[in-house]
C-alpha cells in the first residue's frame, strides 16, 4: 500500500477512492433518511391517517346511533320517519367502519368487544321499540339498558381505537420530521464536498493555476444533491406541520366535541324517558356540556373545548367560531326543557320543545361540527400528499446526481494521472 501511494499517480488513485467512498456514504445517508420519511408519509396517508378518521367517524356514529334512538323512543308508539332513519344510518355506518378497521388490521380486542356487542345494542334497542309501540313501561328500561351497553362497553372499545390509531400518527409523524436527518446528510455532504474542493485544490497548486473542469462538474453535483436534499426536507416539515396544525389538530378536537355534544343529545332524551327520575343523566348532561366550555344555563364558562378549538388558528377558523354559538343555542333549549320537566303539568311542554326546537337546534350544531370536521380532515389530507411530493423525486435525482458526480470525479482524477504517463 506504502509503495503504491509513494507516487503522484498512487496518491492520485487513494484520493479517487476517498472521493468515491465520500459520495457513496452521501447517497447513503440522503437515500436512507429520505427513505424512512417518505415510508412514514406512506403510513400516515395510508394506514394511521385513515384509521384515526375511520375510529373517529366510527365513535361519533355510534354516539349518533344512540341518541337518534333515545329521541326516537321519546316520540312514542310512532317513531318519526327521519329519526328511525338516522339510528339506521347510523348503525349501518359504524358497522361498516368496523369492517374497514379490521380489514386496516386495528387492535383485536376493542374490535372483537364492538363485533360481539354491537349486535346486542340494536337487539335491546329493537325491544325498547316493541314495547314502547305496545305502550308497555319496560320499554324505557330497554332503551335505557341499550344506553348504558353503549356508553359503558361499546363507545370506550371505539376509544380505544382511536386511541391506538393517535399513538401511530404520533408515531408517524415523528418518524417523517426527524431532527437528526437533514443534519446526517448535511455533515455527509459537507465532509464530501471538503475532500472535493481539497482535492481541486491540490491540483490547482501542481498544474500552473488550472482548474479540472470534470472535478468542478462533480462538486457542483454533489453540493446540488446536498443542497436539494436539505430543501427538500425543509418543505417536506412545514408542509407535515400545516397538516398537523390546519388539520389533525383541529380535526381531532372537533371530533371529541361532536361526541360530547351527541352523549348531552343522548342524555337529554333518557332523561324525558326516564320521566323526572333523570338525576344521575342530567348531571351526566352538564358535566359534558362544562368540558364544551358551557354551564347548565348556557352561559359560556371562557374555557372548554369549543373555545379551545375556536382559537385555533388556520384556515377554518371562521366555521369553527360559529359552533359555539350553535351548542349555545341547543344548551338554551336543554335548560328551558329541564324547567318545564320540573313545572307541574310541564311534562308534555318539555317533550314537544326537545323534539322540535331543541332538536332542530342540536342539528344545526352536529352539522357545523360535521362541517368543520370534513374541512379539517380535507386538509390533513392534503398537506400529507403535499408533503409527500416534495420528496417524490429527491431519491432519483439524488442518486443520478451523485453518480454523474462520481464518474466525473473520477474522470478527473484519471486525467491528471494520466498526465504522467
Amino acid at each position: 500500500m506504502r509503495r503504491r501511494t509513494a507516487t503522484p499517480p498512487g496518491r492520485l488513485r487513494l484520493l479517487s477512492i476517498i472521493v468515491t467512498v465520500g459520495l457513496l456514504v452521501l447517497w447513503v445517508a440522503a437515500f436512507t433518511t429520505v427513505r424512512a420519511r417518505q415510508q412514514a408519509l406512506h403510513s400516515l396517508r395510508t394506514d394511521s391517517g385513515p384509521s384515526l378518521i375511520a375510529a373517529q367517524s366510527l365513535h361519533a356514529d355510534l354516539s349518533a346511533a344512540d341518541a337518534a334512538a333515545a329521541r326516537a323512543f321519546l316520540a312514542g308508539g310512532v317513531e318519526p320517519p327521519d329519526q328511525r332513519a338516522a339510528y339506521q344510518r347510523a348503525i349501518a355506518d359504524a358497522s361498516e367502519r368496523i369492517v374497514d378497521l379490521a380489514r386496516a388490521g386495528g387492535p383485536r380486542e376493542p374490535l372483537t368487544v364492538l363485533t360481539e356487542r354491537l349486535p346486542v345494542y340494536t337487539g335491546e334497542v329493537e325491544r325498547a321499540r316493541a314495547n314502547n309501540r305496545l305502550g308497555l313501561v319496560v320499554g324505557g328500561a330497554y332503551q335505557r339498558a341499550a344506553s348504558s351497553l353503549m356508553q359503558g362497553t361499546i363507545l370506550p372499545a371505539a376509544d380505544r381505537l382511536a386511541a391506538a390509531a393517535a399513538d401511530r400518527i404520533d408515531r408517524d409523524y415523528r418518524q417523517a420530521s426527524r431532527a437528526y436527518h437533514p443534519v446526517v446528510v448535511a455533515v455527509a455532504g459537507l465532509a464530501t464536498l471538503a475532500v472535493l474542493i481539497a482535492l481541486q485544490i491540490r491540483l490547482f497548486r501542481r498544474t500552473n493555476r488550472i482548474l479540472n473542469p470534470a472535478l468542478v462538474a462533480a462538486t457542483l453535483l454533489a453540493t446540488i444533491a446536498l443542497g436539494w436534499t436539505i430543501a427538500a426536507f425543509g418543505v417536506q416539515r412545514a408542509r407535515l406541520l400545516d397538516s398537523r396544525d390546519d388539520g389533525y389538530v383541529p380535526m381531532t378536537m372537533t371530533a371529541q366535541a361532536r361526541v360530547l355534544a351527541l352523549r348531552a343529545w343522548g342524555d337529554e332524551s333518557l332523561s324525558l324517558i326516564s320521566r323526572g327520575n333523570g338525576a344521575d343523566l342530567d348531571a351526566d348532561a352538564d358535566a359534558v356540556s362544562a368540558r364544551l366550555g358551557y354551564d347548565p344555563q348556557a352561559r359560556p364558562t371562557r374555557t372548554g373545548l369549543l373555545a379551545t378549538t375556536a382559537a385555533l388558528p388556520g384556515p377554518d377558523r371562521p366555521a369553527r367560531d360559529a359552533l359555539a354559538p350553535a351548542w349555545q343555542a341547543y344548551q338554551a333549549s336543554a335548560a328551558r326543557v329541564r324547567a318545564l320537566v320540573a313545572e307541574v303539568g310541564g311534562f308534555q311542554q318539555a317533550v314537544a320543545l326537545a323534539q322540535g326546537g331543541g332538536t332542530d337546534a342540536f342539528r344545526r350544531f352536529d352539522t357545523a361540527s360535521t362541517v368543520v370536521f370534513d374541512a379539517s380532515r380535507g386538509r390533513f389530507e392534503q398537506r400529507l400528499a403535499a408533503a409527500d411530493d416534495a420528496l417524490d423525486t429527491l431519491p432519483l435525482a439524488v442518486t443520478a446526481a451523485l453518480l454523474f458526480a462520481a464518474a466525473l470525479a473520477l474522470v478527473g482524477i484519471q486525467l491528471r494521472i494520466n498526465d504522467y504517463r
